[in-house]
């Protein structure tokens, strides 16, 4: 049997509530400072989640309509939307997810390794980290970000980075996920995978059954998890011991 060693943390819907009521935010206030007729809904962007890092995203939806703009001009309007987005984790309107403190505490309780596997650059990620997480920045032993590794998720880089940095076998490893790139990165590197909805996510319709369990939140308190599907819960949340019950 397999023994949970270390877990690997996506931050946009796992760990934050980033999307909608951040980066969505925050790119459609820097296609108005360029002037843009570009506006994304909530249902254009979450279309566009399927492409992974902003400045793809942009380039992607640029393509899509045949829009004039060059890359640096693109990339012009991704520093503009980090610094939107920095102004709104500061203003605090970016909350973490229930649960991911007490899970994140726990695990350090088992001396877990965690670290945290992201496609967002390291200047979105950053006012992050020194907001929400600032006194929980001591139980991540590394951070990967969108600039170390060249092939973003789906592709399996930034997990084989974590396994290696982990110095743990990838059977005991599990990485905790909101998306389907991120389910399907997780897979391509070998490793377990539990599947959190994001917030915005209704059903689990169009969402990948390829991880170990599925749940629509990590639970906390009385707020209790509810399972989508995989093994039982065992406390009517997702901690240590359920982790640990679902490697395969």
């Amino acid at each position: 049997m397999n023994n949970l060693s270390a877990v690997f943390w996506d931050v946009d819907g796992t760990i934050a509530d980033t999307e909608l009521s951040g980066h969505r935010v925050a790119f459609n206030l820097a296609f108005k400072d360029f002037e843009l007729d570009w506006y994304w809904n909530e249902n254009k962007y979450l279309e566009l989640l399927k492409i992974s890092g902003g400045l793809k995203r942009i380039i992607h939806y640029r393509d899509l309509i045949q829009s004039e703009l060059n890359n640096d001009d693109c990339s012009r309007i991704q520093s503009r939307k980090r610094f939107h987005y920095r102004e709104l984790i500061n203003s605090g309107k970016i909350k973490v997810r229930h649960g991911v403190l007490r899970l994140v505490r726990e695990l350090a309780d088992f001396n877990i390794v965690q670290i945290i596997v992201t496609t967002s650059g390291r200047d979105s990620l950053d006012p992050l980290l020194n907001n929400s997480l600032k006194s929980y920045l001591k139980f991540f032993s590394h951070i990967i970000t969108y600039e170390d590794v060249h092939n973003h998720k789906p592709f399996p880089d930034a997990y084989d980075l974590a396994v290696k940095l982990s110095k743990q076998s990838k059977e005991n490893c599990i990485a905790i996920e909101d998306s389907r790139v991120g389910v399907e990165a997780a897979i391509r590197a070998g490793i377990n995978c539990l599947l959190t909805l994001p917030p915005w996510s209704s059903n689990s319709h169009n969402l990948i059954n390829d991880a170990n369990a599925c749940v629509d939140s990590l639970g906390h308190n009385n707020s209790y998890s509810k399972l989508i599907y995989g093994k039982p819960l065992i406390n009517n949340m997702v901690d240590v011991s359920y982790l640990k019950s679902i490697l395969i």
